[in-house]
């Protein structure tokens, strides 16, 4: 994906790369000398958010999304298009992103989970991106100018513990924005970087980490805003260490590709494609994108292989893929629920995995089971799925199957809005009840259904 931007006067101009992103710019008002003095820190650290998840990231794996299909899932382009069919009124790779979007990411937030999406919760087509190097930032006190393959557009400003940035985005239509911010790590970092985000009804401040996460999109929240509004963003730092000034984005942005195999521009949102055309926007390592031989990375491992990536040794995170399941022959229904193992080489389930697995399945069936005495649950289950394999993603958590999309009745529930709210709220509560017990070391531990060891 190229990233391509033309900033002058007060005129937006949004451009099109044939694999690439939509993109906003817009030349803003310079600072007055006021705003300038303000900058300069140290700030007081704000209280951080409460709520019985605090302290816990959550990364959110909304299953499959438009995809460039590759023989053999790594291999040369053969198609583009969704993974699956519409069945009943949904498709799944539709119905995992408004879920997540719309209902679990929102109320794991509410009770102050931090949430990183592998897939894009913005809805909006275009997304308005001012960096470092752009006249619609300014900042103060920089020690240098940095390059860096990590940053955005491959550079950033390295300021002073005392130090501070301003970058202003032009709203470009009324809607439901989101909003993001991007650093670069070192261990110099401050450890309380201070954002604080300034719309014209509301003021918001977000304490970051910015020794860890560097190098892809933090979120600062989302926001109801009218076109033409400017959101005000701020870097400060708490004094703790020197501030990395990289990049802010509003919105989601689309995706644009053109295979080679018949040479036709596709054109869709970021929320709508999978993973592997997520992470350009999202910001990713090259060694998250392909392996050491140069094949790209498929959609299921990519997945894992950017949130390992992504989550700093020692945090307190655990990983949760969304789906809706599907039977190949025969009626099926009912909620599944599998903790990873993998058979390439013989792995057995991260502990953590295991009791998370075990306490989604109780509350979640227990949750729609409220209003739904039809919903039946097929257990928490091991599963070989690279997904959630100790052997591709170092987190532990789930893969939910909530219900099967190839049966009618099951359709319907799963497209209800009552469903929607209790499978959420047992999620929330399976979370909590995992969360308190504070897990230990994710060391894996034999399993009776997996040896240890290959048999001789």
């Amino acid at each position: 994906m190229r990233w391509i931007r033309i900033t002058f006067g007060l005129l937006v101009a949004s451009l099109a790369a044939t694999s690439g992103a939509s993109i906003l710019a817009t030349v803003l008002p310079w600072p007055t000398e006021a705003e300038k003095v303000g900058l300069n820190g140290p700030f007081p650290v704000p209280e951080g958010p409460g709520g019985p998840l605090a302290g816990l990231v959550v990364y959110l794996s909304a299953g499959h999304g438009w995809l460039l299909h590759r023989r053999h899932h790594d291999g040369p382009p053969i198609a583009w298009g969704r993974q699956r069919g519409r069945r009943f009124g949904m498709v799944e790779d539709d119905w995992t992103a408004a879920y997540v979007a719309d209902y679990l990411a929102p109320a794991l937030e509410a009770e102050g989970a931090v949430v990183i999406a592998l897939r894009e919760r913005d809805r909006n087509p275009v997304a308005a991106i001012s960096d470092d190097a752009d006249i619609s930032c300014f900042a103060e006190q920089i020690a240098a100018r940095v390059e860096d393959p990590l940053a955005h557009e491959e550079g950033y400003l390295r300021l002073e513990p005392n130090g501070g940035a301003m970058w202003w985005l032009e709203v470009p239509y009324d809607g439901h924005w989101y909003l993001y911010s991007r650093w670069v790590d070192d261990p110099e970092h401050d450890p309380q970087a201070i954002y604080t985000v300034i719309t014209p009804g509301e003021v918001r401040e977000e304490v970051v980490d910015q020794t860890v996460h560097g190098g892809h999109y933090w979120p600062l929240g989302d926001y109801c805003l009218f076109g033409g509004d400017i959101v005000e963003v701020r870097l400060n730092g708490s004094g703790g260490g020197m501030l990395s000034a990289d990049a802010v984005r509003l919105g989601g942005g689309s995706f644009h590709i053109v295979p080679e195999f018949d040479g036709k521009l596709r054109e869709h949102t970021q929320f709508e494609v999978a993973m592997p055309h997520q992470v350009d926007a999202l910001g990713a390592a090259q060694s998250v994108v392909e392996y050491e031989c140069g094949n790209p990375v498929s959609d299921m491992r990519m997945r894992p292989r950017w949130a390992s990536w992504a989550s700093p040794e020692g945090e307190d995170a655990v990983y949760l893929s969304i789906h809706t399941n599907a039977s190949p022959r025969g009626r099926a229904d009912g909620l599944t629920v599998f903790a990873g193992i993998d058979r390439t080489p013989p792995t057995p389930a991260y502990p953590d995995s295991l009791r998370i697995a075990d306490l989604m399945e109780q509350h979640i069936h227990a949750k729609v089971r409220r209003h739904d005495k039809a919903y039946r649950t097929r257990g928490a289950r091991l599963g070989n799925y690279s997904e959630i394999s100790p052997v591709h993603n170092e987190l532990p958590g789930a893969l939910l199957e909530l219900g099967f999309h190839t049966d009618r009745r099951e359709a319907a529930r799963l497209q209800s809005h009552r469903f929607k709210v209790d499978a959420t709220e047992g999620i929330v509560a399976a979370l909590q009840v995992w969360w308190e017990e504070r897990p230990g070391e994710m060391e894996p531990e034999p399993d009776p259904e997996m040896p240890d060891e290959a048999p001789p």
